[in-house]
């Protein structure tokens, strides 16, 4: 008899999110914070199961296929810091609410106390660059 092992979710891993912001994230959650203030959040934690980092990010996103919507993904760093971290993978959402529930059901987060309630509309006269998609 086999007995096949499935991978547990990030969720129930244990990993410990820390809200932490490099170079680039910093200039961004402080022009999102100027404009939308509580709109942008991004989280890494380790996965020890995995050996692997993670980051997580909950913000005003840009797609070609929605226009301006919230997003919440996640990504799995490079172990050397001096590789690229390329976009996370993830989902749009309506509302910046709607992507934080998502972002604390798959990963666990917590959910920020300064988070706005935010919808798209919210989002017609933000300047989001290219870059920031899902």
């Amino acid at each position: 008899m086999i007995v096949l092992a499935s991978r547990r979710r990030i969720r129930d891993r244990g990993i410990r999110w820390k809200e932490q912001y490099g170079e680039k994230s910093t200039q961004l959650k402080e022009k999102f914070e100027k404009m939308l203030p509580g709109s942008y959040f991004r989280w890494e934690g380790f996965d020890y199961e995995s050996g692997h980092p993670y980051y997580i990010v909950v913000g005003p996103s840009i797609s070609k296929r929605y226009g301006k919507m919230f997003f919440a993904g996640i990504k799995k760093m490079p172990k050397d810091p001096k590789k690229k971290a390329y976009s996370p993978s993830g989902q749009y959402f309506q509302n910046l609410r709607g992507a934080l529930r998502h972002a604390n059901e798959m990963w666990g987060i917590s959910v920020p106390r300064n988070a706005g309630g935010y919808n798209k509309n919210d989002l017609l006269t933000v300047d989001i660059p290219r870059h920031m998609k899902g």
